[in-house]
């Protein structure tokens, strides 16, 4: 089977739904996605939506249609080419109201960027969405004040445009690289559609990941508007501290690889030279490299896993200043 550009023929749709997007290269991270929840009991639909081509590896799986496969216990994965007039992490809240609007996810959802792994079991995170709108804290601005500057400017706009004032005194900054809801929750993936479309209004380039600096009212749009729309929530909200997504120790459930470069493209002895040594994220993913997915050939996966090793060592050596 060859990687073709393809869509979803068949209606496809699921009580549980995991949805990812992603181009270019990060298809080797959603791989690694994937088998991480596979490992974690997860039998679900997965729904990606992809500019390009399918990845080389849906060829490692049983075909079931256009643009849908099965994995080795039963999960299903279905690709949708898609071709959005933004950067595709501005398009989160559009895609995941799509798969709910369309009848795809009829009773949970749960967005994960590309480059995370997870570490806990799917039993743990289906619990975990009764409870509201799934969140994870940031580590940069995660302690963020109500009357936080940001904050403030944010509010000047969602004022112009309507929203009145917020309903929630909120005080964490949260990472939108996860998130997870029960469908009859929508209502809260529309106000953060609705906060995106206005940072457009106000002249902000959505093409791009980021565009300015941390002084903009709107400099990572999608993560910035996910916090407005955390202020005027009125859907319950369950959140987790930075530990749930690695960037601090104590947590059990992902690790999210934020920065460049990404696991699948570190060169560890280098970078161990220069005092990074792999961190607990590379390493699992590393491990969760290894699965139904295979996106590296062995000997790739065995150099990958030996250079990691071995920068750890370098790292006993090296300490940044």
């Amino acid at each position: 089977m060859t990687s073709e550009v393809t869509n979803v023929s068949a209606s496809v749709h699921d009580d549980q739904v995991i949805c990812t997007l992603f181009e270019g290269h990060y298809h080797i991270g959603f791989a690694v996605l994937l088998n991480s929840i596979l490992r974690g009991g997860y039998s679900g639909l997965i729904y990606v939506g992809h500019r390009g081509e399918l990845p080389p590896w849906t060829s490692q799986l049983k075909q079931l249609g256009p643009g849908l496969f099965e994995t080795t216990n039963g999960a299903r994965l279905a690709f949708e080419l898609l071709t959005p007039d933004a950067h595709f992490t501005n398009h989160k809240p559009n895609f995941m109201l799509d798969l709910i609007q369309r009848g795809i996810a009829t009773k949970y959802l749960w967005y994960f960027d590309p480059d995370i792994t997870v570490r806990c079991s799917w039993k743990f995170l289906e619990s975990w969405a009764a409870f509201g709108i799934c969140l994870i804290s940031d580590t940069t601005n995660g302690n963020m004040p109500p009357r936080h500057p940001l904050r403030c400017m944010w509010v000047e706009h969602a004022l112009k445009a309507g929203w009145g004032e917020p309903t929630t005194e909120q005080t964490r900054y949260f990472n939108a690289g996860f998130v997870g809801l029960d469908v009859r929750y929508a209502s809260f993936l529309e106000r953060w559609r609705d906060g995106i479309a206005m940072a457009v209004k106000a002249g902000t380039d959505v093409t791009a990941f980021m565009i300015g600096s941390r002084e903009d009212t709107f400099f990572i749009v999608d993560q910035d508007m996910l916090n407005l729309s955390t202020m005027y929530a009125r859907e319950p909200i369950s959140a987790m501290g930075p530990e749930a997504m690695g960037f601090v120790p104590g947590g059990f459930t992902m690790y999210h690889s934020v920065g460049i470069p990404k696991p699948w493209r570190k060169r560890f002895v280098r970078l161990a030279l220069a005092a990074k040594p792999p961190s607990n994220g590379d390493k699992h993913f590393l491990l969760c490299a290894e699965g139904p997915i295979q996106p590296f050939t062995p000997s790739e996966l065995n150099s990958m896993r030996r250079a990691a090793k071995v920068g750890s060592m370098i790292g006993r050596f090296y300490i940044r200043t």
